[in-house]
């Protein structure tokens, strides 16, 4: 029997101005079991994810507290997102298709992700199947965890400072296709949400300070502070602990964290004490050090994970990435 999702899709019933955008979630009068669970999980696992963090940096339990804590309440992606990231970045099952009952409420998003000319087909496509064809199941996770905690600050105050930054998380997000198309055991998606992770702890941070806190942020980023220095001042926690967090709350795993936070660590090799997160690791420097004009200066071994040879490889990447900031992130709809 055909699958209705082979043909296109009937037109987009209107939604409320509260739910507008890329995701329409289930009706909260079926999802109240799943969104229970939800809610344990996330309080269960950020509690987790500090234990855990706490056990290799001794010295930063209030740091960690503050990132937990403000996670907790910024709740970065709903019940049905959660459970797909947790399907394909939180277990071991990266090479398991996504089924269409997995990706309710998000057929607009696959939709624009599906026709976007660089993580699609760069032409119209307006059918589930087709969409969920064409891109891997890490991408899907990946814009479907970075487009609702685009979303969700979206609501919140101070957007002429937090804005820019966010634009600067894309732009790293888009730096990741670059690094994460060079080894596909890792994948695109992968290295999208480390680059996102890069700058959207900080957007977090002054989305949900107070108006004295984001005028602070804004003078020590005009000095061009570092961002641990600016969220330690101001807020009490690193971003990066923030971006690590967000990411577990998220449902992508303690591997995702790990290699995350561990950009920040004195030794960064301890943090990151597998194969896996030492690849998450490896992707956000290399991102960082692109969008920082660096490369040259990172450590061989991070860009050798990524069979990126050096200096050759490396200036090839910088020269697309010169080209980038030209254009832009281009995912305008994303946001």
């Amino acid at each position: 029997m055909p699958n209705n999702n082979d043909r296109d899709e009937p037109p987009t019933p209107r939604i409320p101005k509260e739910s507008a955008g890329l995701i329409v979630g289930p009706p909260d009068r079926d999802a109240t079991p799943e969104k229970d669970r939800f809610t344990r999980e996330l309080v269960s696992t950020l509690e987790e994810t500090e234990r855990a963090f706490l056990a290799l940096a001794e010295g930063e339990a209030k740091s960690w507290q503050v990132a937990r804590q403000l996670v907790e309440r910024f709740r970065p992606v709903p019940w049905f997102i959660w459970r797909i990231s947790n399907f394909v970045l939180g277990a071991s099952s990266r090479s398991q298709p996504i089924g269409e009952g997995l990706v309710f409420g998000l057929r607009r998003l696959l939709f624009a992700t599906a026709s976007d000319a660089v993580l699609g087909k760069g032409e119209k496509i307006n059918s589930v199947r087709k969409a969920l064809d064409i891109l891997s199941p890490e991408v899907v996770a990946a814009v479907s965890v970075m487009h609702a905690i685009c979303r969700k600050l979206a609501s919140c105050d101070f957007e002429r400072i937090w804005r820019p930054i966010l634009d600067d998380a894309l732009l790293r997000a888009r730096i990741g296709v670059l690094i994460g198309s060079r080894e596909p055991t890792f994948g695109i998606g992968r290295a999208m949400l480390t680059g996102f992770a890069g700058r959207c702890g900080l957007a977090i941070l002054i989305a949900h300070g107070d108006a004295e806190q984001a005028r602070q942020a804004l003078e020590l980023l005009a000095q061009e502070k570092p961002i641990k220095e600016v969220g330690m001042q101001i807020y009490g926690c690193d971003p990066l602990q923030v971006s690590a967090m967000t990411l577990s709350a998220a449902g992508c795993g303690r591997d995702a964290a790990f290699g995350t936070v561990a950009y920040a660590a004195k030794d960064p090799q301890k943090v990151a004490a597998n194969p896996e997160q030492k690849l998450w690791l490896a992707a956000f420097a290399t991102i960082d050090s692109v969008r920082t004009s660096s490369s040259l200066e990172l450590d061989p071994s991070y860009w050798h994970a990524f069979h990126i040879i050096v200096p050759d490889g490396v200036q090839a990447i910088q020269a697309d990435f010169k080209r980038l900031v030209r254009r832009g992130h281009g995912w305008g709809w994303m946001v």
